[in-house]
């Protein structure tokens, strides 16, 4: 009967934690990303399906560095975040630090791809908006978080970052009627 308890094996699929389930899955998903980073950096894909397990059920959030460092430091934020879970992000932290410094070429080139992904799907849906309002202005606040990643992406990118990019982009989102002074725009990261 041995063979059976595998069946009912009460054992958590993933690493339970000391922060509410939210945290905890944010976590979960960021240490996966981590764990794959090497393979991500040296890979031709942009966006990286990972599959995990975590309190709220199973996720499917696509990997970037954008991704992961959205968590990163949406984590490093969280005043419920557990001491436990505290020392978890430490690790997903030093990986980042190791991949960034073992492979800087290919953070850059990965974050200017990345970028690039994130101005042409904004630049079309405002396109898309400007013919179709009523269609498309309900999309606005999902297709807000790509303009989001935008600046998270050009801090990541530093001094590498395209020069006058944003106040191209400024103007450009000018030309189409959005709000730049909009808080949820800021490309304060």
């Amino acid at each position: 009967m041995s063979w059976l308890k595998g069946f009912f094996d009460t054992e958590s699929p993933y690493s339970t934690g000391d922060s509410p389930p939210e945290l905890a899955s944010e976590l979960i998903e960021a240490e996966a990303m981590a764990s794959e980073i090497g393979d991500y950096l040296l890979g031709d894909r942009l966006f990286r399906q990972i599959v995990v397990e975590t309190p709220l059920g199973t996720r499917r959030p696509k990997m970037t560095l954008g991704s992961l460092w959205e968590r990163i430091l949406h984590l490093q934020a969280a005043t419920d975040l557990g001491p436990r879970d505290q020392e978890r992000l430490s690790v997903v932290e030093n990986v980042w630090k190791s991949a960034k410094s073992i492979y800087p070429d290919q953070f850059k080139r990965k974050l200017r791809r990345e970028l690039d992904s994130y101005l042409k799907n904004w630049r079309y849906y405002l396109d898309q908006r400007a013919q179709d309002p009523d269609r498309w202005d309900a999309d606005y606040p999902a297709e807000l978080r790509n303009r989001q990643r935008v600046g998270l992406v050009l801090s990541l990118l530093g001094s590498d970052a395209p020069h006058g990019l944003m106040d191209d982009l400024e103007s450009f989102e000018r030309d189409y009627g959005v709000d730049t002074s909009d808080e949820r725009i800021s490309n304060d990261i």
